[in-house]
């Protein structure tokens, strides 16, 4: 007979509106990827990096497919403006050395619930990194989530254990890419016999083992000044060999353009700086003509520029006009939420300042002109107003990106007309001999 979860003191049973508000917060801010199958069944244990504070823990609920208990440290419980929430989230506290004022003993009750939870089926997930940060690369993990796993072992409940990748485009960009990596399950049958013998040597074993392939569902760069050169990298060679741009394919090459360039850093830093320096006027001559890497080798049949200019252009009479109402309307709340991120003491939290803030003022802004609106033509028209504003600002939205990628495919292909073929030709040569410049060092990095 298993045991019957418990609740830890601070907390309430899962609400799932709570969740509910942060899987649309999530989808409104990112354009979210996912990557991998569909989560075992029975009692799991969810491990992952933490590049993003409180917005790791939403993203992970938004596309897990499964209700998650999430760890959270206890300061959060009771000292954050979001305590009332995260309370109702089912999150259970962690009594962190580092945290002043906080009675360690309790981790006890964690551990607990934890046990009480993973005995009853149920999805745990933690940051075995011990914090959030936004160095880019993985901190040394700590044992808590080996030591769970193998004491579930141990009492009778084998758990799966999922790592899982959190790779953010630009963590503090409204309508950046995430992607979501969940790896495949690995469990600890193998050591568990001989966890009651030596204890500490078996959870550093199976600690290490998730280190290992947590490692290989991320891409490890800094994310202000590195991730971006891994990200135009990509582009160029991608563009150059034709390789696919498929989510898993195209995080696969930025892992390796990533480990290549810290592995450069240290043998040849030279080579490094004249390539990145080599990318960049390339990146610098293909923007004087507004162009991207793939505009390049662009052939586009004459039928398909007719039906692109017919299709477009009949969608643009509905979708240009609703893009600019979105721009026209919203701009001061926009402003708003883009001061509101520039407060935030650090990277990884800004993105959570304007996901609030930028709520609460979008929410205010609708609201004041709802209540203008009713005041003049009366309740009812006043709350039809209200709803056409929320479905503006959604679909107003896809709208803006819809046409501005249009609008980039127009600006290349008119581009290409003018540009002289010579100009082409040059510009080809250039952007095959940086991909094969980028071979060579491949080459090199591996001998």
């Amino acid at each position: 007979m298993t045991a019957a979860p418990t609740v830890p003191a601070g907390t309430t049973p899962t609400r799932s509106w709570v969740w509910g508000l942060g899987r649309l917060a999530v989808y409104a801010y990112y354009k979210v990827e996912r990557i991998g199958g569909p989560l075992p069944d029975g009692p799991l244990l969810l491990v992952a990096n933490h590049p993003n504070t409180l917005i790791d823990p939403a993203v992970i609920q938004a596309t897990a497919g499964r209700r998650i208990r999430f760890l959270a440290k206890s300061t959060l419980f009771t000292r954050h403006p979001l305590s009332p929430l995260i309370r109702r989230s089912g999150a259970i506290p962690v009594y962190r050395k580092m945290d002043p004022g906080v009675d360690t003993s309790r981790n006890l009750e964690m551990f607990s619930a934890v046990a009480a939870s993973l005995a009853a089926g149920e999805t745990i997930c933690l940051f075995p990194e011990g914090t959030s940060h936004a160095r880019g690369r993985l901190a040394p993990l700590r044992t808590g989530a080996a030591r769970m796993a193998l004491n579930s072992c141990a009492a009778g409940y084998p758990v799966s254990i999922v790592p899982v990748g959190l790779n953010f485009d630009a963590m503090a960009h409204l309508r950046s890419r995430v992607t979501v990596v969940y790896g495949r399950a690995l469990d600890c049958a193998d050591l568990a016999a001989e966890f009651a013998e030596d204890e500490a040597t078996v959870i550093r074993a199976l600690t290490d083992r998730i280190e290992h392939r947590l490692k290989h569902l991320m891409v490890e760069a800094e994310p202000r000044h590195d991730l971006p050169i891994v990200e135009r990298i990509d582009r160029l060679y991608s563009a150059a060999r034709g390789a696919s741009r498929e989510a898993r394919e195209r995080l696969g090459r930025r892992r390796l353009i990533a480990a290549g360039m810290a592995e450069l850093r240290q043998r040849d830093p030279a080579r490094l700086v004249e390539i990145m320096g080599q990318v960049e006027e390339f990146r610098m001559s293909l923007a004087r003509f507004g162009l991207r890497e793939r505009d390049l080798d662009q052939r586009i049949p004459a039928g398909e520029v007719i039906r692109f200019t017919l299709r477009e252009g009949l969608l643009a009479l509905l979708l240009v006009p609703m893009a600019m109402a979105t721009v026209v309307v919203f701009a001061v709340p926009y402003w708003l939420t883009d001061r509101i991120g520039r407060w935030a003491l650090d990277l990884q939290s800004r993105a959570v300042w304007q996901i609030i803030g930028g709520g609460l003022i979008h929410a205010a802004w609708i609201a004041a002109i709802a209540a203008s609106a009713g005041t003049r033509t009366g309740t009812a028209p006043g709350v039809a107003i209200g709803l056409a504003l929320v479905a503006l600002a959604i679909l107003g939205t896809l709208a803006v990106e819809r046409e501005s990628a249009v609008w980039r495919t127009v600006r290349a292909f008119l581009a290409l007309r003018r540009m002289p073929l010579r100009t082409r030709s040059a510009l080809r040569r250039r952007h095959r001999a940086l991909a094969d410049a980028l071979d060579d060092v491949d080459r090199l990095l591996r001998d």
